[in-house]
């Protein structure tokens, strides 16, 4: 379905049980809602959409996609965010982190790991940390104008990772700047 011109699609393997504050990294909680992504990520390109991955706790000072969209097809270009083309080599590496995901304890990186392997054929880029930091790099998020010592380095995004925890995450967003919320309208800025 259509919602305000972005494609919706209902999430049928939706987790129960979430907790709005202790569902951060490492946690039960987490192993099991991150099981999730690749499965809808699996099932909208099986759809013929490319799909544009990216975390609620990043930050965008401008669209990254026209770079991320530069890579072409059966390229999985990754960071903290990640794009991947609807294509057969793609959609083959999901089945297989999938498939290994079900059968896992863990959240969904060794899934990724065990996955990425020669027979695919998959070309994995790590996108430039400089214009994709996460939250340990350059120590962006410490700096007294987090909002201008990234537009410095001409950043796209910044990841609020690296930090464990929603009120935590939320301090260090706040204190940043880069808090573009209205609580009144429960919309971003």
């Amino acid at each position: 379905m259509m919602i305000k011109g972005l494609l919706v699609i209902d999430c049928a393997y939706r987790p129960t049980k979430i907790s709005f504050d202790n569902c951060h990294f490492g946690t039960e909680c987490f192993q099991r809602v991150t099981k999730v992504k690749s499965r809808m990520v699996m099932q909208i390109l099986k759809l013929g959409y490319n799909v544009f991955l990216s975390d609620v706790d990043v930050y965008w000072f401008k669209n990254p996609l026209p770079y991320l969209t530069y890579f072409g097809p059966s390229v999985l270009v990754a960071q903290s965010d990640e794009y991947n083309s609807t294509d057969n080599i793609t959609i083959a590496i999901f089945d297989k982190v999938v498939e290994h995901a079900t059968n896992s304890n863990f959240y969904e990186q060794p899934s990724d790991n065990q996955c990425l392997e020669p027979e695919i054929k998959l070309l994995v880029y790590f996108l430039n940390r400089d214009l994709l930091p996460n939250g340990a790099y350059r120590g962006s998020w410490e700096e007294i104008d987090t909002n201008k010592a990234c537009i410095k380095i001409n950043c796209f995004i910044l990841h609020n990772n690296w930090i464990n925890g929603r009120k935590k995450k939320l301090q260090r967003q706040v204190l940043s700047g880069l808090w573009d919320y209205d609580i009144n309208t429960r919309m971003c800025l």
